[in-house]
């Protein structure tokens, strides 16, 4: 007969690799919405720096 502690085992590591697979999804998704962040504010300020050599001419 198998020890009973040790579902109680299996369900903590399987719970412990849940959260860590959740927290990595997180990061995948912060990191993607930093880039994202990033490459819309490069875009707004190249924008406005040929507004504003148009306007100096």
């Amino acid at each position: 007969m198998n020890d009973p502690s040790t579902l109680g085992f299996a369900l903590t590591y399987a719970g412990t690799l849940g959260v860590a697979a959740l927290m990595f999804l997180a990061q995948v998704i912060a990191f993607t919405g930093l880039l994202v962040l990033a490459g819309t504010t490069s875009l707004l300020a190249w924008i406005g720096h040929v507004i504003m050599h148009r306007l100096s001419r």
